[in-house]
């Protein structure tokens, strides 16, 4: 297909619900020229599967914390891939433009529904912790993308392996500007990259730094994904999964081949919270923030719409503060559960809530926020997936493993937080519709703004947008303080009850969509990238 034809076909196909920056406009352009949609087209037939523009009309809907990962899986979407082809796609070419949350040393957590089969299951592939970590090594993760993203693959892809991960193969070796997202997270980690001179060959050209808009090639990444590409096993039982053990040790680290054979996704029954006809699917422990938001939705569904505005600030940090405490009841400090964890008795969280007054609890402080990325796909057939990657520390360890491109993941629970993430579905269990989907970031604060957006959305009935945007309240119980959205909430209404009140930038970011009753289309549904972020929402397909 000329390039004329492959940039009005792309054109055709992109409906962005966030303006571009000059950055978004060149990602744009490499994306509508990219060799993912080369490949997808190359099958001749622009109507067969696989070829962007398969899909007539609604393609579906994704958001991501990066917009090119997003450009990505929007083309997968509009040649027919399902809602998991694309997932695999964008996360593959996350791991290229957003490493720093999503490198392939991390690991993450998905919830999938599948409309045919009649299925809501969580799949858990966050990093473990690797089995030895002797003296002053550097405590390890297991890397568990690879294999969660293929074995989400495995059970609901339609396109070919391969194929999906063709484009950040590309980026990787041919290079990609830096997004603003990135950017973000580079000024934040760049002392930390400075010091390991493998990070610095890469993110330090000329001794200094990238900035957003400038190209930066990763060889050695787009090497590790082509064989990952060929043969992803090899990435745990083979010859590859040997040398990757011994770029661990040579970077301080602490790692078996064990490890990785023994590194296994599990797949099972997701949280339960029922709301009307409908039901809320939140992820396991270790997956905290599901956890959290489905005991604090629990305790607050019976109660949110039938308090004034004013009061409504009050509840949702009670419910916070007491949901954060009750943690060391159940919790490793890993995230994992050292007691069945049900959402059943939720309702008496709120046992002796005064309207009028707060009643601080106690409870410990949460440990460092543990940084993370996620993002929400629909495909045209109403199936859908959202998901969460975490490398258990920006850039992980803040080591590259020589030869691979890729951030050693730090150890659960060592030096961090509990994985503060978690996503969160809506289903209407009779006629198996996606309602909802919904992922957050932002370490200890996650959990409060994905049931705060789930409130409003849900039992409110606000529009995606306005959600969004409303401003949130967070407590986690201690230390003993209410932080707000700076200019967005009415500190008085909290203090008036005995709060004492902190206004902030919030660090949480939301990424959702919404549908309606019947089959997913264009007036039915909305997908939103949280407005505080720099990542991007995407309606696919054209009326």
């Amino acid at each position: 297909m000329a390039e004329r034809d492959r940039n009005r076909v792309a054109k055709r196909n992109n409906r962005v619900s966030k303006s571009h920056t000059p950055v978004g406009r060149s990602l744009l352009r490499l994306a509508t020229g990219s060799a993912l949609l080369a490949m997808l087209a190359a099958c001749g037939d622009p109507r067969a599967v696989g070829s962007v523009g398969y899909v007539q009309g609604f393609a579906g809907l994704v958001a991501a914390d990066e917009p090119q990962a997003v450009l990505v899986a929007r083309d997968v979407l509009s040649a027919g891939g399902s809602a998991a082809d694309a997932a695999v796609a964008l996360y593959f070419t996350l791991a290229v433009t957003q490493p720093s949350t999503a490198s392939l040393g991390g690991g993450g957590v998905c919830l999938v529904h599948d409309k045919k089969q009649k299925t809501t299951e969580a799949i858990d592939f966050l990093p473990r912790a690797a089995s030895t970590a002797a003296g002053n090594r550097l405590a390890t993760g297991v890397p568990g993308a690879v294999r969660g993203f293929y074995s989400l693959h495995a059970k609901y892809g339609k396109l070919r392996w391969e194929s999906l991960l063709a484009e950040g193969e590309r980026l990787a070796r041919l290079g990609t500007p830096v997004s603003r997202a990135f950017a973000a997270d580079l000024a934040i980690g760049a002392r930390m990259l400075a010091a390991d001179p493998v990070s610095r060959k890469v993110f330090f050209p000329n001794g200094r730094p990238l900035v957003e808009g400038q190209t930066f090639e990763q060889y050695d990444l787009a090497g590790t994904i082509a064989r990952i590409r060929r043969a992803p096993g090899d990435f745990y039982t083979g010859a590859y999964a040997k040398a990757l053990v011994e770029a661990v040790e040579n970077a301080g680290g602490s790692l078996t081949t064990a490890d990785l054979i023994n590194m296994r996704p599990s797949a099972g029954p997701a949280l339960t919270v029922k709301n009307g006809d409908e039901v809320m699917h939140f992820t396991q422990p270790p997956a905290v923030a599901g956890a959290v938001a489905a005991r604090m939705m629990t305790a607050l569904e019976p109660r949110w719409e039938k308090v004034s505005a004013d009061e409504k600030p009050h509840l949702l940090a009670e419910a916070a503060a007491r949901a954060f405490a009750e943690r060391s009841q159940w919790m490793n400090p890993d995230g994992s559960a050292k007691t069945a964890f049900y959402t059943s008795n939720g309702s008496n969280l709120l046992d002796g809530y005064d309207p009028a007054k707060h009643q601080p609890v106690s409870a410990d402080r949460p440990a460092d926020a543990v940084p993370a990325s996620g993002f929400v796909i629909l495909d045209y057939q109403g199936n859908g997936v959202a998901c969460n990657v975490t490398t258990y520390g920006l850039f992980g360890t803040g080591r590259m493993l020589a030869g691979t491109g890729i951030f050693m993941a730090a150890a659960p629970g060592v030096n961090s937080g509990p994985p503060a993430v978690g996503p969160v579905m809506v289903v209407n269990p009779n006629v198996q519709e996606l309602r909802f989907a919904a992922v957050a970031s932002g370490g200890a604060t996650a959990p409060t703004a994905l049931t705060q957006v789930l409130l409003e959305t849900q039992l409110s009935g606000a529009k995606l947008e306005d959600a969004l945007a409303a401003g949130r309240v967070h407590h986690s119980g201690n230390p003993d303080m209410t932080f707000v959205e700076e200019g967005k909430v009415d500190e008085s209404l909290l203090a008036k009850r005995g709060h004492q009140v902190k206004a902030v930038a919030m660090p949480s970011r939301v990424n959702a969509l919404k549908c309606g009753t019947g089959n997913p289309g264009f007036t039915r549904c909305q997908v939103a990238a949280d407005p505080r972020g720099n990542g991007m929402a995407v309606v696919v397909g054209r009326d």
